[in-house]
C-alpha cells in the first residue's frame, strides 16, 4: 500500500518544481518563484514553491503538496503521482515548458462517436477481406516484402481495401483509399485509419475525417517500466514490436509532419528509462527526431547497422539480428 504521508514528508517541493521548471526566477531560504505553467502566464511570477507545498497567487489559484503538483504538471491521476512518486526515482520527462507551448497545444480528442462507429466497420471489413481471396496479395506483400507474421498482422488489425492504386471508394459513409489499411486505436477509441496504396507517388493516404496527427500508434501497447521505442512509420514500429518482445515498449508519429506528439500521450513516457528515436533518413525525419528529443533527457536518437531503415535491415538480416541490434542500442 502506497504511504502517502510518507511521500509529503520525503519529498522537497522545491526541488520537485525546480526539476520540472529548471532554476526559478527568485529563490530563498523559504520559497522560489515561477511563472506559473498551469496558467499560462506571461507577466509575473505568481507561482510560490516552499517545501512542503505551492501555490499560484495569480490567475489560476492552483495549489497544493508535492503529490498535486505531479498530478497537475504531468497530467496524472492521484494514483499514477503516487506511485511513481514513492518509486525513487522521479522522471525527468520534460525540459522546462514555455507557456506558449502549453496554449498551443490542447490535449487531443480522437474522431466523435459517430465517425468512430463507421470507421470500425471499415476496419473490420477490410480485415475480413485481408482473410479472403481478394485479400492474398495484399497478404504475401505484409508477410514477404515488410516480414511481419500472422500474429502481428492480426494483432494490428490490419485489412485490405481492393481496387485500383488511384481509386477512392464511400465505404459506412466515409472517403477511403484502396490499398492496405493500418487502423490506429487509442483509448478504447478508433482515431484514424492509414493506408498504404500499391503504387503512385505518395503511398501514404488516410480515410477521411480521422485525427491520427492528435494520436500515437500503438500508444496502448506502452508499458510501464519498459524503454520505448519511437519510429516514424507504423511498419517500422510494427517489426520492432515483433523483434523485441519483453524487451522494449514501441510506438510511432506515422510521418515527421506530426512530430509535435500531443501532451496527452507525455504520461505515457514518463516510466521509460530510457526513449530510443528512429525516425527516416531524410530532412524532415532529423527534424522531427530534434523536436522528439525535447521531449525528455532521457532520449537517444539510433541509427540501423543495414538498410535505410528498421524494417529493411529486419528484411536484409532476419529477426535474431534486430533483437541483438535493440538490446545493444538500449545498453
Amino acid at each position: 500500500m502506497i504511504d502517502v504521508t510518507r511521500i509529503k514528508e520525503q519529498i522537497n517541493c522545491r526541488d520537485l518544481v525546480e526539476r520540472d521548471l529548471g532554476k526559478p526566477k527568485y529563490r530563498n531560504n523559504t520559497y522560489s518563484t515561477y511563472k506559473c505553467p498551469l496558467h499560462n502566464e506571461e507577466k509575473g511570477f505568481s507561482l510560490v514553491v516552499y517545501e512542503d507545498h505551492w501555490r499560484c497567487f495569480g490567475k489560476c489559484g492552483r495549489g497544493g503538496d508535492a503529490i498535486a503538483w505531479f498530478q497537475e504538471y504531468h497530467n496524472l491521476s492521484f494514483q499514477e503521482a503516487c506511485e511513481w512518486l514513492s518509486s525513487g526515482d522521479l522522471p525527468q520527462l520534460q525540459q522546462p515548458r514555455h507557456p506558449q507551448q502549453l496554449k498551443a497545444q490542447p490535449l487531443s480528442e480522437p474522431p466523435d462517436a459517430g465517425w468512430q462507429e463507421s470507421a470500425q466497420k471499415v476496419a473490420h471489413q477490410a480485415m475480413d477481406t485481408l482473410w479472403g481471396r481478394e485479400g492474398k496479395r495484399a497478404w504475401r506483400y505484409l508477410e514477404e516484402e515488410r516480414g511481419l507474421t500472422e500474429d502481428t498482422i492480426i494483432r494490428a488489425g490490419l485489412g485490405y481495401v481492393p481496387g485500383d492504386y488511384r481509386e477512392w471508394k464511400t465505404i459506412e459513409g466515409l472517403s477511403v483509399p484502396c490499398g492496405i489499411t493500418i487502423p490506429w486505436l487509442a483509448d478504447g477509441a478508433i482515431w484514424g485509419i492509414k493506408v498504404r496504396r500499391a503504387a503512385g507517388e505518395q503511398r501514404y493516404h488516410q480515410v477521411s475525417g480521422g485525427n491520427i496527427k492528435g494520436c500515437l500508434y500503438l500508444a496502448d501497447d506502452i508499458k510501464p517500466g519498459l524503454p520505448i521505442m519511437l519510429t516514424e512509420g507504423e511498419f517500422d514500429a510494427l517489426i520492432t514490436r515483433q523483434a523485441g518482445v519483453g524487451l522494449i515498449s514501441v510506438a510511432a508519429i506515422g510521418s515527421a509532419a506530426n512530430k509535435r506528439i500531443n501532451s496527452r500521450w507525455f504520461p505515457k513516457f514518463i516510466t521509460a528509462p530510457s526513449i530510443l528515436i528512429r525516425m527516416d533518413d531524410d530532412q524532415a525525419g532529423q527534424g522531427a527526431s530534434e523536436q522528439i528529443s525535447s521531449l525528455s533527457r532521457a532520449v537517444k536518437c539510433i541509427q540501423v547497422p543495414q538498410g535505410k531503415d528498421i524494417n529493411e535491415f529486419y528484411l536484409m538480416a532476419g529477426q535474431a539480428p534486430v533483437g541483438d541490434w535493440i538490446k545493444a542500442s538500449l545498453e
